[in-house]
């Protein structure tokens, strides 16, 4: 549904901004139109007929330009239409100008999340402090990633290597990755096993699945193949020193426990995290859940007893704005829960706005994410 009126709003958006640049009488101008609309049918054209041959699917490179290009060129027109309909409807040439000056920031805004954006990582610190806490893990400090998706970076190892770095400047105790490390094949991870083996903590490294790591979305000829994929997967973990958790639970320190399930996700996602029996095989204590998709925190864990829930998935839809005291993003038309810190009751969950990137290759306004939390051990009243 939302995807239609997505579609719908962009031919609207395409056809008023057309009619606004060939009501000037300039050749240039009117090329320019005619070849915006080439450009626009050309990059819908491409992308399906691309998907529609098996042998393109995995070529991300060429599909992330496609679409990239396609992004480009009709979202700056979306912030053209209400401006355009001024014009049409009362022949305001300030209206349209102003319309055509906002189009114009947008695509220079589009150009920078594409060539800089998307390697603009950022370090985002969060503190917390809960009664329950151990005082043995009083100041821990945990990094969070999420959504790594490295069959998008192709061979930029030098950008990922930076990011690589920051999180070793934080002297992290624990990592802890909650899902999504590839698009859809183990393969993508080889030749990024040596890269991310240089993450250092002090203590420890786990990780879960999100729900492109199952390999869902794309065809396989046998079952068996798909079953392999998903084993070669978890086996890239481990040997770059995470620990899976698949449904499963550890022990960190006395009564602090830490909490992994597969994906649990709403809707059509797949729904193999089983949570009631991760919990029953804790007892008393601190509990701290990895669980990719946000949507599983007011579905089943603030039915629980679980005091932190670490998620990612959304990507904050790599496009939005977090300035001047405006959070917001097209994304939280679908999850409430997109992006940072959450509190319902005594319980919180943080959702990180990913490490890297999908589909459109590039972040506007929303910069791949580093999260740094520090539990603190709550002074009894």
């Amino acid at each position: 549904m939302l995807f239609l009126l997505f579609l719908l709003l962009l031919i609207a958006s395409e056809w008023i901004f057309l009619l606004a640049i060939w009501s000037i009488p300039n050749v240039y101008l009117g090329t320019f139109g005619l070849l915006h609309l080439i450009g626009m049918l050309g990059s819908i054209g491409l992308f399906i007929w691309g998907f529609r041959r098996a042998q393109l699917r995995d070529n991300y490179k060429l599909g992330f330009s496609i679409f990239g290009f396609f992004i480009a060129l009709g979202v700056p027109t979306m912030f053209f239409l209400i401006p355009g309909l001024v014009f049409l409807s009362l022949g305001s040439v300030l209206a349209r100008n102003i319309g055509f000056a906002i189009a114009a920031l947008n695509f220079l805004a589009i150009l920078h999340g594409i060539f800089r954006g998307r390697w603009s990582w950022k370090v985002r610190t969060v503190e917390l402090a809960f009664s329950n806490l151990p005082k043995s893990m009083d100041g821990v400090k945990l990094i969070q990633i999420s959504d790594a998706h490295v069959g998008s970076f192709f061979n930029n190892t030098q950008k990922v290597q930076k990011a690589i770095d920051m999180i070793n400047a934080c002297g992290a105790d624990y990592l802890l990755f909650t899902g999504d490390l590839v698009n859809n094949k183990a393969q993508e991870f080889r030749g990024w096993e040596t890269l991310f083996s240089q993450i250092e903590v002090k203590k420890g490294k786990y990780s879960i699945l999100g729900n492109h790591d199952y390999g869902d979305y794309v065809q396989w000829e046998y079952d068996h193949d798909k079953t392999a994929n998903l084993q070669e997967l978890i086996r890239m973990h481990q040997l770059i020193g995470w620990t899976p958790l698949l449904n499963e639970s550890v022990e960190l320190e006395p009564g602090f426990w830490l909490l992994g399930v597969e994906n649990w996700g709403g809707r059509r996602f797949r729904k193999s995290g089983k949570l009631e029996e991760t919990l029953s095989k804790t007892s008393a204590g601190f509990k701290l859940l990895l669980s990719h998709d946000p949507s599983h925190f007011d579905a089943q864990v603030i039915h629980t007893d679980i005091d932190l829930t670490l998620s990612g998935h959304t990507h904050g839809m790599q496009f939005g704005i977090e300035r001047f005291g405006i959070k917001w993003s097209p994304v939280s038309l679908v999850y409430p829960k997109w992006a940072g810190l959450y509190q319902v009751g005594k319980q919180y969950l943080y959702v990180n706005r990913g490490f890297g990137y999908l589909g459109f290759p590039g972040r506007v306004g929303i910069y791949p994410e580093i999260t740094e939390l520090i539990l603190r051990q709550k002074p009894s009243a």
